[in-house]
């Protein structure tokens, strides 16, 4: 019972501490996990709206990812409460993909921005053609429903290249950075800020 008002603490805490960014930066996002019950209970949009608009941030670059690894109770609800998201300009997207509660009527039904493919499939995607099947069918599926695709957990350059083959374009994990405290994670976007403007001046 502790997830719903946990979930509030840490978004507060991570718009304020990233809320100068975000308001300098337009294209940059801030993603944080929802479980299902939160997204249905009462008052979730409005707490959002409230928490978001304290921060002097848009509601443009504010992801909410629904996790799968657990049920999603009452999918018309949910579906009713994600356009309503998307219409106040919240993007959304369905986590952990593949190996949680999700079907494809639930793919289908949410009317999510975007499916992020879990870790499991990248993990044996240079190794097991099945895994390769599997995400390539996900990647065409999400395309017919004008759905964004995010791999997540990639470790290696072989895995880069194995997702690029299924047509993921989009990707997180170690390969680019462990996770970081706040001053890390600045200091990690300076650097690649400075060497993007060292490559553009050659």
């Amino acid at each position: 019972g502790r997830i719903e008002p946990m979930t509030w603490q840490m978004l507060e805490a991570a718009l304020a501490e990233l809320s100068p960014r975000l308001r300098d930066d337009k294209y940059f996002k801030v993603s944080f996990n929802i479980v299902p019950r939160h997204l249905l209970s009462d008052g979730f949009i409005e707490t959002l709206r409230r928490v978001v608009a304290a921060s002097k941030v848009s509601a443009r670059q504010v992801v909410l990812e629904v996790t799968e690894r657990a049920e999603l109770p009452d999918l018309a609800k949910a579906a009713a409460v994600v356009k309503q998201l998307r219409e106040l300009g919240f993007r959304v997207a369905m986590d952990d993909v593949g190996v949680g509660h999700s079907g494809l009527s639930q793919m289908k039904g949410l009317g999510a921005n975007t499916i992020k493919i879990d870790k499991f499939f990248v993990d044996t995607i240079t190794e097991d053609g099945t895994a390769a099947a599997i995400v390539g069918t996900l990647v065409r599926l999400a395309k017919e429903l004008r759905m964004t695709v995010i791999a997540e957990g990639i470790e290696t350059r072989a895995q880069v290249e194995a997702l690029l083959a299924c047509g993921v374009e989009e990707g997180q994990g170690y390969l680019v950075s462990p996770p970081l405290p706040f001053a890390a994670f600045n200091e990690f976007l300076a650097k690649r800020a400075a060497h993007a403007f060292a490559e553009d001046a050659v």
